[in-house]
């Protein structure tokens, strides 16, 4: 019984490291596409993000989500548009 648990822990953890890692990569790439953020204040979000990875994480999302949405939204209608074969 004892390694059953151990497998379950294992996987949950893993599970949640794998979300976050998206999640980071998800904040990164908003992050660099923004172009109205300043330099500076993208090096502060990624070292906050570094420093307090949870924390941050749902900070940025709380606070930039309508971007978050608009910037997904234009980058894929203009991949769409410089794709002759899209449909």
């Amino acid at each position: 019984m004892d390694s059953f648990w151990t497998i379950f822990w294992l996987g949950a953890i893993a599970f949640a490291f794998l979300a976050y890692l998206l999640l980071l990569f998800a904040i990164s790439a908003d992050l660099f596409r923004d172009d109205r953020t300043s330099g500076w204040m993208k090096a502060f979000w990624v070292c906050f993000l570094l420093l307090v990875p949870f924390v941050s994480a749902l900070i940025y999302v709380i606070l930039k989500s309508d971007g978050i949405a608009e910037r997904s939204r234009t980058t894929r209608i203009q991949s769409r548009g410089a794709d002759p074969d899209a449909g």
